[in-house]
């Protein structure tokens, strides 16, 4: 599936490459509200918390938005202001949810994770790596969160955070795949202006890796008798690869000579 999965995402960028490096740029207002924050931090402590939690929040809505787009061009459909605004209409839930929780992770980082370890014991050690690999867990579970809100739409937010975890769990070598990617699409998107992939190509590869993990999971509900090593990914990925056709690099800058 991994390897499917590359050809997939790197296909879908580029099919979509100049809406994807759009919406992209559309990161600089949650980073520039959060700069501003910075600017009342030796002048208005209250100040600078509202608008940093400002500039999160926003951030959680700007997740929905690139969601509610890239669960269209995964499906090699074309999302609009529809789509983004029925996201916004039946899943606003979503993104008050999601700002809580980067609240609570950001608290953890800045706050929990060194007051424990200035302890200098076992004890706060012991605690300091819990709240370290619990906010990992986390962090593994938002990458699902967003692009399972779309793909199961009568779900509310605490059931999709729940479903979230059981990806996690379930895959979780794809998990981290998937977090190392995140980390090598951010250096090149810092590195690329934030122009490519993108944070909107990121979350097109996050919506693309459930699509695919979905396809396990259909599969096994409707053979029940079924378990997990009687998967064939050929077969399952059968029609996503008629859908992606034999194509080549060559054949993207040269079109006419594949």
């Amino acid at each position: 599936m991994i390897g499917f999965l590359f050809k997939k995402v790197f296909f879908d960028i580029w099919d979509n490459l100049l809406m994807l490096v759009l919406m992209s740029l559309c990161i600089v207002a949650p980073l520039g509200l959060l700069y501003l924050g910075t600017l009342f931090i030796d002048v208005n402590m209250g100040a600078f918390f509202a608008v940093s939690a400002l500039a999160i929040f926003l951030f959680s809505c700007y997740s929905l938005y690139l969601s509610s787009i890239t669960f269209g061009y995964s499906r090699n459909k074309k999302g609009g202001f529809k789509a983004v605004k029925d996201a916004f209409r039946f899943h606003f839930g979503h993104v008050v949810l999601h700002f809580a929780i980067l609240i609570i992770l950001i608290l953890i980082c800045l706050y929990g994770i060194p007051f424990y370890l200035a302890f200098g014991n076992i004890f706060g050690l012991i605690m300091g790596m819990m709240l370290f690999w619990m906010t990992v867990i986390v962090v593994l579970a938002l990458q699902y969160y967003f692009p399972l809100c779309l793909h199961m739409e009568a779900d509310g937010a605490f059931k999709t955070l729940k479903k979230s975890f059981i990806l996690v769990a379930d895959n979780l070598g794809t998990s981290f795949f998937l977090a190392f990617r995140t980390v090598i699409d951010l250096v090149l998107t810092v590195l690329t202006a934030f122009m490519i992939p993108g944070v909107a190509g990121i979350s097109l590869s996050r919506m693309d890796t459930v699509k695919l993990l979905m396809l396990k999971y259909d599969f096994l509900e409707a053979n029940p008798d079924c378990t997990k090593k009687d998967l064939n990914w050929e077969d399952l990925l059968y029609e996503e690869r008629q859908l992606v056709g034999p194509r080549s690099f060559k054949g993207m800058i040269f079109p006419w000579k594949d």
